[in-house]
């Protein structure tokens, strides 16, 4: 059991980039459930991480991973992969290690120099790694940021660097088969820039580094990613921000910006359709300074405002988890391939149900004109059977009601519509 404040939880001024970055870790489970890691130190005052396979909690072949002055690790999403940092100790460059588990060979090393901080980066589905690094000069009067980005899945790992100029406030890697990613850096005149960049060519066949566009003057600090892909949203949250947001299409390069007044949290569900933002406040202590903009706003993937709730006292707002899905990445490609197929299908009964959403909303509307057209024609027939007499008089003793003065014959009429031949 470990303590903590919940995810997304408003950080003080000054502290965008902590926000943005996942927590150093102490304890982590594997993809799979098969391990259990803990960062910790031996005798000797070294650190180490104990990995422990489950269910019987053994330490795997009875010793740790020497892992001399690791800060952080993190474990592969999709494989019992481990990568950890660890910074300069004398004349040791820091270095970042990935490790195979449980055989514990070690896949890939990269040594660091002028070292201040590393965070590390999995890509959702494990394909790729990326470690934000935050350097200094020699002086160390100044800072930069460089990424290290490692293709895991590739012969002998290759890495390739790129070196930011301006400061890296945040990092995400498309989810759900992508191989974008999108930094946020600083811009002119204190605004943000988002560059968006692909680990393909352009042609998609060569593994190579792309820059694929940058949006310039953004007035925002974290990047959430759909996890159907394609969709990005840009936020600006936290102190220092107006809870700015730009839903982002970053395959047709088109976004929509909108407004969650002091926001502080966002998640997408897990289906990548709605979008839910908050201002939430600290567990610990009473006082909270905008408590009065507690509260949620949900959002379509497309940026429309669709629902608002207020809460005196909100701490935390979590999306239900959702299953796996049954479909495997080529069925997936099929249906979305396909899919202007169904879009008259798709459009016939979104119509039918606003249709029907209509039609509740007018129900008692309809109900009373029903009611009030039936007694008029209740009246209508009873002032008929009513007047027969008088009717008859007027017309001289004529009953023009009685069937047994009219004939009644029938004629039929055949035309032809088409013809077809066919010849057998």
């Amino acid at each position: 059991l470990a303590a903590g404040s919940p995810a997304g939880a408003p950080s003080g001024a000054g502290k965008e980039e902590a926000a943005a970055a996942p927590a150093p870790a102490r304890f982590a489970w594997s993809h799979d459930d098969a391990y259990c890691a803990r960062r910790a130190t031996d005798k000797n005052k070294n650190t180490i991480i104990s990995i422990y396979e489950l269910p019987s909690m053994q330490l795997l072949d009875k010793k740790s991973l020497k892992a001399d002055g690791a800060v952080d690790f993190q474990w592969s999403p999709t494989a019992n992969v481990l990568a950890y940092w660890a910074p300069e100790q004398g004349n040791t460059p820091a270095r970042v290690t990935i490790v195979e588990i449980p055989s514990r060979k070690e896949l890939r090393q990269k040594n660091l120099v002028n070292v201040s901080d590393c965070t590390i980066y999995w890509h959702p589905d494990g394909h790729y790694l990326c470690v934000r690094v935050l350097r200094h000069t020699k002086s160390k009067k100044t800072t930069f940021t460089s990424l290290e980005l490692f293709r895991v899945n590739e012969r002998l790992v290759p890495v390739e660097m790129m070196e930011m100029k301006a400061d890296v406030l945040a990092f995400a890697w498309e989810p759900n088969g992508g191989h974008r990613f999108a930094v946020v850096h600083a811009g002119d005149a204190g605004k943000k820039e988002v560059a968006f960049y692909s680990m393909l060519s352009v042609d998609g066949k060569k593994s190579e580094l792309t820059h694929l566009f940058t949006l310039e003057n953004r007035h925002c600090n974290h990047l959430f990613w759909s996890p159907m892909g394609s969709y990005v949203v840009l936020a600006g949250l936290g102190d220092g921000f107006d809870g700015s947001l730009e839903f982002y299409d970053a395959d047709n390069k088109w976004g929509k910006q909108a407004e969650h007044y002091r926001a502080t949290q966002l998640a997408w569900d897990p289906s990548g359709r709605i979008v839910a933002t908050s201002v939430v406040q600290p567990l610990e202590g009473t006082f909270y300074k905008f408590q009065m903009d507690n509260g949620y706003k949900l959002w379509t993937f497309q940026g429309h405002n669709f629902h608002d709730s207020s809460y005196e006292n909100m701490y935390q707002l979590t999306w239900r988890p959702r299953p796996k899905s049954l479909l495997d990445p080529n069925q997936k490609k099929t249906i979305v391939k396909n899919l202007r197929k169904y879009e008259r299908k798709f459009a016939h009964d979104d119509k039918m149900k606003d249709m029907d959403r209509q039609r509740e909303l007018t129900s008692e509307k309809r109900a009373a004109r029903r009611a009030y057209r039936d007694l008029l024609h209740r009246r209508k027939q009873t002032f008929y059977f009513d007047t027969a007499d008088l009717r008859v008089r007027m017309r001289n003793g004529f009953d023009a009601d009685d069937d047994a003065h009219y004939i009644v014959s029938s004629k039929t009429i055949d035309v032809l519509v088409s013809t077809k031949e066919e010849l057998l």
